[in-house]
């Protein structure tokens, strides 16, 4: 009676014709060709795919010399030692910057977000000024150029603000919509298919 000899089986304890999972991974990865075809797509498609191109901002952020504060903008040349007064001429809002030219002597109300009015570079928050609407008193000390954001000063016009080869996140969809950009290049997503052997499976919503 021949000699019986069992066959390899997922039984044994080690096989040695199998792969490792990183020499499986390895042979997969020689077999791929990177997508080099691009396309450009709007920001409510562009979630998740990856950038062809770098994105470039075409302006600066802040757009404009802006206040960070709800307070008073004024001339440096104003400040003197706390306590000290000055005429209060008008009123910025974020969306209605103040049109006219503040004097020596001058000030208004600004809100945060609003234009620096020409004239202004310095701005004091309202908890440390007193008003009765037409005149204002500045009871604190006061340093110039204090509580102003400088135009460009988080982005300037032209500098890099996604490199290419990033995967966009809703953070950076936020980020391309405030400065006006609506499409950007990415790379065409993979196709992926897949198939199954066996007939004893069936698609979604067939009968089971």
């Amino acid at each position: 009676m021949a000699e019986f000899t069992p066959q390899p089986s997922c039984a044994d304890d080690v096989d040695h014709n199998n792969l490792t999972v990183e020499q499986a991974r390895q042979r997969i990865h020689d077999l791929l060709s990177p997508i080099s075809s691009w396309q450009k797509v709007s920001l409510r498609q562009a979630l998740g795919q990856v950038l062809h191109q770098s994105v470039v901002s075409p302006r600066q952020v802040p757009p404009y010399n802006n206040s960070a504060m709800d307070g008073y903008a004024l001339q440096s040349a104003d400040i003197k030692n706390a306590p000290f007064s000055l005429n209060n001429v008008g009123v910025a809002f974020a969306g209605k910057p103040y049109q006219g030219h503040v004097e020596a002597g001058q000030c208004i109300r600004i809100m945060t977000g609003a234009k620096i009015p020409d004239g202004c570079d310095t701005v004091v928050m309202q908890e440390q000024v007193e008003s009765d609407n037409q005149t204002i008193t500045i009871h604190t000390d006061v340093k110039a150029g204090q509580n102003v954001r400088l135009a460009g000063e988080d982005i300037d016009c032209g500098d890099t603000v996604l490199p290419a080869g990033r995967r966009l996140t809703p953070a950076d969809l936020g980020l391309l919509a405030s400065l006006g950009i609506a499409e950007v290049v990415t790379y065409r997503p993979l196709r992926v298919a897949f198939f199954s052997t066996g007939d004893e499976l069936c698609g979604l919503g067939e009968h089971l």
